[in-house]
């Protein structure tokens, strides 16, 4: 079987302990964020200082892995305090930065805040004019949203040269609305799927959601445009983001393979039934 050139995989981690676990585990890219700094995260842990973010930049650069800051939210009364920080991580080498908000990008680039910009999956950047505009703020990657199908972010990619892609391990970490513009309290405690039911006349709905069959497909052509990095997002409970690394590992390997759609599905699926049993007995534990 030959192989074709490996996806990398990113984590998103919140302590020292999940940076040496991940860096053990060789791990290719990482992100965190900072308390004071919002990042649209329930839950989920984060460094308290910038001290701490460049000792763990220190630690994963020895390793020759890189290391990016998350400043999902900017508001208004963040944003000069959101773009001092990310000033002085900039300046003591922090890899890039993961950014939704417009106004931050604008307000970095009026300061020449020069580092490699990552447009959060938040951005819900859908079509390829918007790509264009970002790529023009200095945007030199985008976090696909999770709601664009393969044939839709080729497109996208296709008119923004230079742009690389992300894409989160999605029959794992979905949101079913748009996961940008929502702000639901939803996770109902620890787990990390959005269950929140909509009323309406007296019953209940929930936003439909495709099977992992159709995710997994999705994931299969993603590779095939050139999409290169694969997600695993933070979460509030550590085992969860571990089991969804250890499966997006195997996922990546399957993906190196000289596969056709079909068997790479048939393949996806089973590494997926066998990890299915660890979700639910973490989901019944917490």
């Amino acid at each position: 079987m030959s192989k074709k050139k490996r996806m990398k995989i990113q984590v998103g981690i919140g302590s020292r302990e999940e940076l040496d676990y991940y860096l053990e585990e060789g791990v290719d890219e990482l992100y965190c964020g900072i308390y004071s700094v919002p990042s649209h995260v329930e839950g989920a842990r984060n460094f308290s200082t910038v001290e701490e973010v460049l000792s763990a930049r220190d630690a994963a650069h020895k390793r020759g892995v890189k290391l990016f800051f998350a400043a999902n939210e900017a508001s208004k009364e963040f944003l000069a305090h959101t773009v001092a920080v990310i000033e002085e991580l900039v300046r003591g080498g922090i890899d890039g930065v993961i950014i939704k908000d417009l106004a931050l990008l604008d307000a970095l680039r009026r300061k020449k805040v020069r580092t490699d910009y990552i447009l959060s999956t938040l951005s819900y950047c859908i079509n390829p004019e918007a790509l264009a505009f970002y790529a023009g703020y200095g945007v030199k990657r985008v976090a696909l949203p999770e709601q664009l199908r393969s044939s839709e972010a080729a497109a996208m990619l296709r008119g923004a040269r230079g742009v690389k892609a992300e894409v989160f391990l999605k029959h794992r970490e979905y949101c079913v609305n748009y996961n940008g513009l929502c702000f639901l309290d939803c996770h109902g405690g620890r787990n990390p799927f959005c269950e929140r039911r909509f009323l309406a006349a007296g019953k209940e709905y929930r936003m439909s959601d495709r099977g992992a069959a159709e995710h997994l497909a999705d994931l299969y052509d993603h590779r095939r445009i050139g999409v290169e990095v694969l997600k695993v997002g933070r979460s509030p409970e550590k085992e969860l983001s571990r089991l969804i690394f250890r499966e997006a590992r195997q996922m990546v390997e399957l993906l190196a393979g000289d596969f056709t759609k079909k068997e790479f599905l048939g393949r996806a699926l089973k590494v997926k039934g066998s990890f299915d049993v660890l979700y639910k007995y973490l989901k019944e534990r917490s």
